[in-house]
């Protein structure tokens, strides 16, 4: 069920559940009475206008630092706003965006669709400086100290969708190393990974279907593994890597769910699900991991890798990034908008789709407020409710 506008919205409280004939349980819809309200709406803001495309989507997810929102959109401005009620602070021209900013040190890093990384003033909007690379800039960036540096130094490290890892002085935008992975001829899924850190290493994942653990410092090589599973096409890994420990877990494409040591690549255990849909997005809470698979639905796994619970997903669209907060799975669908579940059953407590649904990266404040940007390029921002 789709609200067509806010009015509605504001009145049945975001959700009214649809009518389910039984036909498939599988189906991305509800099943009788939701359980409990957890979103009430506070304020929208429209980043673009979209309202005469035919199926949009829209990649673009925000971050929030003390009292403000950042974000960009597929209609070239980026945004800062404050939390509090969406009023404007500054935009500005920055082109395409589908990646989600960081600050970090007191910069701003953001990632542009023409393939530049951009160290922007968080106050201002000023510009400090820009990299450009030969990708385009689809996940977030990092920021690291260099382990064992004679002097303090802090790295930006990022990765783009021409499978290239970028290593840059945080401070000034200078130049320290690039690792280039070999790409496929065939053709490859929209997207890549991003990159995840811990141990003194750079983790991330490639559309040959290789995951690499590379040196902060260096930029080289500590080990590489091959997650292709049983499949020669299409064996993109293109799921940022979570770390747990001493587990990385990764899902590819082709090969399902992977967990393996990271201190040495050797895999520990996989999980195959029921195969025959694209594996994207993971996430874990340290608990049970959570993977989206393309029509098959929304996955929990236990840290052994066995399904916990699945919550049917078909005719809902791709999967987007999956977000843990507290007892809350927050997942999105291309087509059928956002969710919110029970972390622990898998149960929908409720959902919400203004029309065309999410695909962007739902993001939660550290006072319980979520945001995120739906297909028609529209800005939400929610107050959460816990119970």
């Amino acid at each position: 069920m789709k609200l067509r506008s806010l009015a509605v919205l504001v009145a049945l409280g975001a959700c009214t559940p649809v009518p389910y004939d039984g036909s498939d349980p599988m189906r991305a819809i509800s099943r009788g009475e939701l359980g409990r309200p957890v979103l009430a709406l506070r304020w929208r803001l429209e980043t673009s206008d979209r309202s005469r495309e035919v199926k949009p989507q829209e990649f673009a997810s925000p971050v929030v630092y003390r009292e403000y929102l950042y974000t960009g959109s597929e209609g070239g401005w980026f945004y800062a706003v404050r939390v509090s009620d969406g009023g404007l602070r500054w935009r500005k021209k920055l082109g395409a965006i589908s990646s989600r900013p960081i600050i970090d040190r007191g910069f701003l890093y953001v990632g542009t669709d023409d393939g530049i990384l951009i160290c922007l003033d968080p106050q201002t909007g000023e510009e400090m400086w820009r990299h450009s690379t030969h990708g385009p800039i689809l996940q977030r960036p990092v920021i690291t100290d260099v382990p064992g540096a004679a002097k303090p130094t802090a790295l930006v490290i990022f990765a783009n969708e021409a499978d290239q890892v970028y290593a840059l002085d945080a401070t000034t935008g200078e130049f320290k190393w690039q690792y280039k992975a070999d790409s496929p001829e065939e053709y490859t899924l929209r997207g890549h990974a991003g990159v995840r850190i811990g141990n003194g290493l750079v983790y991330t994942g490639f559309a040959n279907g290789t995951l690499v653990a590379l040196r902060v410092d260096t930029g080289s090589v500590a080990w590489l593994t091959t997650l292709k599973g049983d499949s020669d096409k299409f064996v993109d890994v293109d799921g940022t890597p979570e770390l747990a420990g001493d587990t990385l877990y990764v899902s590819s494409s082709s090969g399902g769910v992977w967990a393996l040591d990271a201190a040495t690549g050797l895999v520990r255990w996989r999980s195959a699900l029921d195969s025959g849909g694209s594996t994207g997005t993971l996430a874990t809470d340290g608990e049970r991991i959570y993977v989206g698979v393309a029509d098959l639905g929304i996955h929990a796994l236990d840290l052994g890798g066995n399904v916990l619970w699945r919550q049917g997903t078909r005719g809902g669209g791709e999967p987007g990034e999956l977000v843990v907060s507290g007892d809350y799975l927050i997942y999105t669908l291309a087509d059928a908008g956002m969710f919110i579940a029970d972390a622990k059953t898998g149960e929908t407590l409720q959902y919400f789709d203004p029309g065309d649904g999410f695909t962007g990266r739902p993001i939660v404040s550290d006072d319980d407020q979520l945001f995120a940007i739906s297909n028609r390029g529209v800005l939400y921002a929610f107050d959460i409710s816990r119970y």
